[in-house]
Order: C-alpha cells, then structure tokens, then sequence
C-alpha cells in the first residue's frame, strides 16, 4: 500500500496482523545556523512535542492536529513510526517510553529513513 496521507497511515496500520502503536513526534523547522556562503541552507528538525497512541485513538489528521494545537506548541512536521505489540498485545509504556526516545534521537541525528513526515495538511512529504 502506498502511503501518501496520514489517514492513510492509519489505514495500513489498522490492517496490521498485531497491533500497532503509533508513535508521533512534532516537530519545528529551523535552519542551519553554520551555513557556508554559496552551499544551500539545510533544515534541522528539532522535536517539540511527542505521544503515543493507538491506531483506534485517532480518526482523521485535523483532529490530531487540534489536539497539537490545544497544547500551545508551534509545529511544522509530524514525524510517524509504529511500534508492533505481539501476541495480540500493544507494545507495553516500557517499550513505547523506550521507542519514543528512540525515534526523537534519530530525528535529532538526521536518521529519518524509517520515519514517515507529514505536513500540518497531513500530506506526506519526500525527503531530500
């Protein structure tokens, strides 16, 4: 399944055999400060805001969204993995707490190969 939109995502994950948790890392946009003249300005993704949830606790990108919004932090990309639980079990606060830090380093290292990034329209967006 090609996934071009967060609710999308939430399709592929739902029909997972094992159930999946989501994990959601907001983050803010910023360039690099140590640019040299005559190379181009890169952007560093610098994590904000991070959750978890089950795929059955969201419906659509703009509720997330409001909900991102009601805790008062700016954004500009939603970073996205999924944790798989096994034997019919989500992953436990343990493992999730641990994936959570997991993915925020990743993203602070610039290792974003197994991470989805959406927009704030909840489209994908291609890495450069």
């Amino acid at each position: 399944m090609n996934i071009a939109t967060f609710e999308e995502l939430l399709i592929a994950a739902a029909v997972q055999p094992e159930q999946q948790r989501l994990l959601l890392t907001f983050a803010v946009a910023e360039p690099e400060s140590d640019v040299r003249p005559g190379l181009r300005a890169r952007t560093t993704l610098v994590p904000v805001m991070c959750v978890d949830k089950q795929v059955a606790e969201l419906d659509t990108f703009d509720n997330l969204a409001e909900e991102a919004k009601r805790m008062g932090q700016e954004w500009d990309v939603l970073l996205v993995t999924t944790l798989s639980g096994t034997a019919s079990q989500l992953p436990n606060s343990e493992q999730t707490d641990a994936a959570l830090r997991k993915m925020i380093k990743a993203i602070r290292h610039g290792q974003m190969e197994r991470l989805l990034a959406f927009d704030r329209s909840g489209d994908l967006l291609q890495y450069a």
